[in-house]
């Protein structure tokens, strides 16, 4: 004998087949899956079998016209290879799941179109709100195009004051506290690795640490520096090598980010150079990559994890009207490992 559900093999299943199945009006069906108005338990148990046995999912597209909301937040990183955004990514989902929301993901590379591109895609889509991961837009272009959000949190940037939420990590005191170590443990001929383009928040930020350190501890010579390329570890590898080959007095380095420290470990390797009895190496991150190596890395913990929790509980406040949290600073932590004496 045909069952009632034997007809709605191979069809996309509506809220009117839950509504039949169930044997309730479609009126009742919506309350239920909207958790919005009242139904008696029994009815809304009744219901919820029917919705899991026909396996109904909403139609989001109707749902957002209906209730101006989307239940989806956008997440823009500028490189999903870095091992860095993989935690702030997992962070800002999980406080998404809380909130019964999915993440729209998008990578950006840092690329000025690529931005601007995903910016308008989130719009057309009407996602409630965007965490947008290191912007590199000019602030004046953000002016424009972050209003156009419902709500938006912004990580590793200055304040935009009234248009979004900002998470950040004290990389300036983290840089002092390098310095310091290095200093402590006999070192004064110190270089730092540094990315290509230093403009952005939290590069600006490393570097102006390491300029305050150098003042406060009266080093009698400027910080050296290296200009990475910011690629692969082996490009870095082979430019930091050309560049310690002309520089053989230098005592310590200093990375903008672990992947930078890796390749120096690498490029001093390469050239006979003992870490850390002629060279001492400290990075940034405490990625899983800097306790793995052959030389484990002295570095700075950052709390990439809660950077995207901090970030997506800031966004949802913005989203239910039930906050007015708008800049959260958070504080890395030293980690003494091998590649600086003791």
């Amino acid at each position: 004998m045909e069952s009632k559900t034997d007809n709605l093999i191979g069809k996309t299943i509506t809220l009117d087949d839950v509504a039949k199945e169930a044997g309730v009006s479609r009126k009742t069906v919506s309350r239920v899956i909207n958790a919005n108005g009242y139904v008696s338990e029994a009815t809304r148990q009744r219901v919820e079998a029917v919705v899991r046995k026909l396996g109904y999912r909403p139609n989001l597209v109707a749902r957002t016209l209906a209730s101006a909301r989307s239940t989806v937040i956008g997440l823009m990183i500028p490189g999903i290879t870095n091992r860095y955004f993989s935690q702030v990514i997992a962070g800002v989902e999980s406080i998404a799941q809380e909130n019964q929301y999915s993440v729209l993901l998008l990578n950006t590379y840092g690329d000025f179109a690529r931005e601007r591109d995903a910016i308008r895609l989130l719009e057309e889509h009407r996602v409630d709100g965007l965490v947008y991961n290191t912007p590199t837009l000019p602030v004046a272009e953000l002016r424009q195009l972050l209003p156009r959000q419902k709500a938006v949190v912004i990580i590793g940037h200055d304040p935009i004051e009234g248009m979004a939420g900002t998470v950040n990590v004290d990389v300036y005191s983290a840089m002092i506290q390098a310095v310091e170590h290095l200093v402590d443990v006999g070192r004064r001929r110190i270089a730092y690795v540094k990315p290509g383009i230093d403009e952005r928040y939290p590069h600006r930020k490393r570097l102006e640490g390491l300029r305050e350190a150098f003042r406060r501890l009266k080093l009698d010579v400027p910080p050296l520096m290296v200009e990475a390329v910011g690629g692969s570890i082996e490009d870095t590898s082979n430019q930091v090598e050309a560049w310690l080959s002309t520089k053989p007095d230098v005592d310590a380095i200093i990375c903008y980010n672990d992947e930078a420290a890796v390749a120096t470990i690498d490029a001093c390797d390469r050239l006979g150079i003992k870490i850390p009895d002629d060279i001492a190496i400290v990075g940034f991150d405490d990625i899983s990559l800097s306790r793995i190596q052959r030389i484990s890395l002295t570095t700075f913990r950052i709390p990439r994890y809660e950077v995207g929790v901090a970030a997506a509980r800031i966004l949802f406040e913005q989203i239910h009207s039930t906050g007015d949290t708008s800049e959260v600073i958070l504080q890395s932590a030293f980690v003494k490992r091998n590649s600086t004496p003791a």
